[in-house]
């Protein structure tokens, strides 16, 4: 049974609330001479009608200009109201200090005028990180790693990424642009670690998407996993459908062996998303041929957790996505006490883990934390490297 419906109760609840704080304690910050009635309600209005934007757009099927308009105004006052709250929090600590060692001391005739003043300084420095994170959504980079796999094996380029969101936000014009940061990597495989599909995604884009990844020529494929959004609003099934049709090979829980000769054999594993139900590792491989098992195991799961299931089951390599580094600021000092691994490299064992921060991003196309980025992973065999570090970064 998925506990993922009940996060997102949580979710809309938590949003309702934070909205209902943001724009009551507008209208009472406003209050006084200086900004007139018409000017305070105005602003109010505006507050309710972009708090609105993303419950009224959810709700409406298409993929209409007007409605991708109203999609980019929610999703924007979303991150605006998350870095509102973190700087009204961050003047609230300060106000406790200031009545504690009483730094600055403020006339009673003074007090509305700095009260307006703050309330200014809290939107212009949300819209500010906005902006700067819409900025640095356009600007993904390419991470190039080297990882050393066991000797026999050959070396192997791996491009990774994740957490696409393709939808009203994301459209197929973004994926093409990530496929120009491919095309020039000449990878063997490419490699999609699921939240690739957003629930409002129009399936009359898949042929566009599919022209798109139709460009990238990986002699080993493109192969992918599902997240825990392409399941949002029962659309499981449909989305596994136009990620096949899109030319994301898609495993569910499945293996794919790939090579011919002994050397170049590569069983590649996919997981269902943790959040709807799925098998250990171990079980999901049970049924490899004897004579394949020691071929270099990749898994690509989704969000990155049962570490300890993919080293009992001998991976070599786990690729995940999910966590994107917290996306905003300070989500990244969070994200490291969910997961055992939230971001970049990290070893068990034999087991090398990489957990990627996604060239994407989730809701608003905005990222304060956590760059965009695609990975690179060259896996050279060990008598091809150096033999003290496990792993070397390239230049860039």
């Amino acid at each position: 049974m998925s506990n993922f419906p009940i996060i997102l109760k949580v979710v809309k609840g938590l949003y309702i609330a934070f909205n209902i704080g943001i724009i009551a304690r507008l209208y009472f910050a406003l209050r006084g001479p200086g900004v007139s009635q018409s000017v305070r309600v105005g602003l109010c209005l505006l507050a309710v009608a972009l708090s609105l934007a993303s419950p009224i757009e959810r709700g409406i099927a298409g993929n209409a200009p007007w409605l991708k308009a109203v999609s980019v105004a929610g999703s924007f006052w979303f991150a605006f109201m998350c870095h509102a709250i973190l700087a009204w929090s961050m003047l609230c600590v300060f106000r406790f200090l200031n009545w504690r060692f009483r730094w600055l001391v403020i006339a009673e005739a003074d007090r509305v005028r700095w009260r307006h003043r703050c309330c200014a300084g809290i939107a212009v420095a949300s819209l500010a990180m906005c902006a700067a994170g819409w900025i640095t959504m356009q600007y993904p980079v390419v991470r190039e790693e080297r990882l050393s796999v066991p000797a026999g094996v050959a070396p192997l380029r791996v491009v990774a990424l994740s957490d696409l969101h393709l939808g009203r936000l994301a459209s197929v014009d973004f994926l093409s642009g990530v496929v120009d940061r491919i095309e020039p990597l000449s990878p063997d495989i490419v490699l999609f670690l699921g939240d690739i599909l957003e629930y409002d995604f129009d399936p009359s884009e898949a042929p566009a998407a599919a022209a798109v990844l139709q460009r990238l020529k990986p002699r080993l494929g493109i192969w992918g996993v599902m997240g825990n959004h392409e399941y949002i609003d029962g659309r499981g099934k449909l989305n596994e459908r136009l990620l096949n049709e899109i030319g994301i090979r898609t495993l569910i829980d499945q293996w794919e062996l790939l090579g011919e000769r002994p050397g170049e054999k590569i069983l590649l594993i996919g997981r269902k998303d943790r959040s709807w139900g799925r098998k250990p590792v171990e079980k999901v491989i049970e049924n490899v041929p004897e004579e394949d098992r020691d071929a270099l195991k990749i898994l690509l799961d989704h969000q990155p957790t049962d570490l300890e299931g993919a080293e009992k089951a001998g991976v070599h390599l786990q690729l995940s996505g999910h966590s994107h580094n917290g996306q905003f600021f300070p989500l990244n000092f969070v994200v490291p006490f969910l997961y055992e691994n939230a971001y970049g490299h990290y070893v068990r064992g034999q087991t090398h883990y990489w957990v990627t921060s996604g060239v994407g991003a989730w809701g608003p196309r905005v990222r304060t934390t956590g760059r965009p980025e695609i990975m690179l992973i060259n896996l050279i065999p060990r008598s091809e490297v150096q033999p003290q570090p496990e792993l070397d970064a390239l230049p860039q």
